[in-house]
């Protein structure tokens, strides 16, 4: 969530600057905007504190915070904000802090409500276009997809010229839209949102005023929308428009970025996974578990977690995958952790497969992961490319019918995870 946050954060320091000048806060906030204020500080706090750890070459990566725990207690404080406040009280800029209170929390259902009335109460046309991103965030967060969709497209109806950050963070509406689109099967609706949103995030890449965040930012979102695209294009049977796209692809975003071709490659092989049947995996040994294939599992819900010794993010993961086994194994959930021999640890380097083998299973003990190791052989990529994992950590959910529904890369957002868990399993 934090990186969603900071998307908006240049939404609301427009808002702040516009807001009229502040007499002293006192401890209980007396409106909104002085609450949002307060939770906005608070997030800069973190967001300097966490981004200066993570680049203190001395600091141990085991040691950084959890992204998710950041998160929670930003949402804590502005969930306490919020509370003080009731929606039918205020208007106009008053309203709209308020629904950012309730976005921040994580509290989606209230902030699609205020921004509704912020916007039916005549909004002001420079806050108009952050309300109705809110208000698209909001709806397809709680699933309210097809008023989301016509949300979307009464922006492109009544188009102007935007800020690069607002077209930024519309793009993102686009990708978030038409992976839920593609989540539901939907394939035929996640291919032309993909494609919108597609166009939507080049012209951000082509402007030559759009912040470096902005950039970097909207040309993975393009990325990731051209993946979901071409994806789709081949579930319907369209190989001319996925391969359309593919071509596109290649020939101007690799040719102005090289460097997003990885990026492109992973995306492609998770968009072609999604709903597919999840490959088998080629495993050399197995630590504390039974030798297993993922057909044994069928009927079963099952987790691959994608990690090694050496990765000081994927600890960040451990203390939530012992929750979600511990939590769901009598529910028909299996955690399996997916690594492979890599002849060194977390402190050892130019190790043997049996001194690997005695250090991996060590790290198990002392980290108290109470789930299987697959282990497959050394410098053997075949499981990483089966699922397109490019980076550790990486997460794969697979659901009872042995169907892959669900990838996660990277640290933060466990509890989006486990909204993901529980939903399969209560899919029969």
């Amino acid at each position: 969530m934090l990186k969603r946050i900071s998307l908006f954060s240049s939404f609301l320091v427009a808002l702040l600057s516009s807001f009229p000048p502040d007499q002293p806060v006192a401890a209980q906030s007396r409106r909104p905007s002085q609450a949002l204020r307060q939770v906005a500080e608070q997030q800069r706090k973190m967001l300097e504190t966490y981004d200066r750890d993570a680049g203190d070459a001395k600091a141990q990566p085991p040691g950084l915070a959890d992204p998710d725990e950041l998160d929670e207690a930003l949402k804590k404080i502005a969930a306490e904000s919020a509370a003080a406040f009731k929606l039918g009280d205020w208007k106009g800029e008053e309203l709209y802090a308020l629904a950012r209170l309730y976005e921040i929390a994580g509290q989606h259902a209230p902030a699609a409500e205020a921004y509704r009335a912020f916007l039916n109460r005549g909004a002001r046309s420079k806050m108009a276009s952050n309300a109705r991103i809110g208000l698209i965030n909001a709806l397809i967060e709680t699933e309210q997809l097809e008023e989301a969709e016509k949300q979307l497209a009464s922006i492109e109806l009544g188009f102007v010229i935007e800020e690069p950050v607002v077209m930024a963070a519309r793009a993102e509406l686009y990708k978030d839209l038409a992976l839920a689109l593609r989540d539901r099967s939907q394939y035929e609706k996640a291919a032309a949102t993909a494609n919108k949103g597609y166009t939507l995030a080049d012209s951000v890449s082509l402007s030559r005023w759009a912040p470096p965040q902005a950039q970097e930012t909207t040309d993975r979102y393009r990325i990731i929308l051209a993946a979901i695209a071409i994806g789709s294009y081949e579930r319907l049977g369209q190989k001319k428009e996925a391969d359309e796209m593919d071509g596109l692809v290649k020939k101007f975003d690799f040719n102005r970025q090289p460097e997003l071709r990885s990026v492109y490659e992973s995306e492609l092989a998770t968009a072609r996974l999604i709903g597919a049947p999840a490959p088998e995996l080629v495993v050399s040994r197995w630590i504390e578990g039974q030798p297993k294939s993922l057909s044994e599992l069928r009927g079963k819900v099952v987790l691959l977690d994608f990690w090694a010794m050496w990765c000081g993010p994927c600890v960040t993961a451990f203390p939530h995958l012992r929750e979600f086994q511990s939590k769901y194994a009598g529910k028909g959930f299996e955690v399996i952790g997916v690594t492979r021999f890599y002849g060194r640890s977390d402190t050892e380097e130019s190790l043997s497969r049996d001194q690997e083998l005695k250090s991996l299973e060590g790290y198990k003990a002392r980290h108290k992961l109470t789930y299987p190791f697959a282990i497959g052989k050394l410098d053997d990529v075949t499981n990483e490319e089966r699922y397109g994992v490019i980076g550790l950590p990486a997460v794969i959910l697979i659901d009872r019918r042995g169907n892959v529904r669900h990838v996660k890369r990277g640290v933060g957002e466990y509890r989006k995870l486990e909204k993901q868990i529980e939903k399969l399993i209560g899919e029969k």
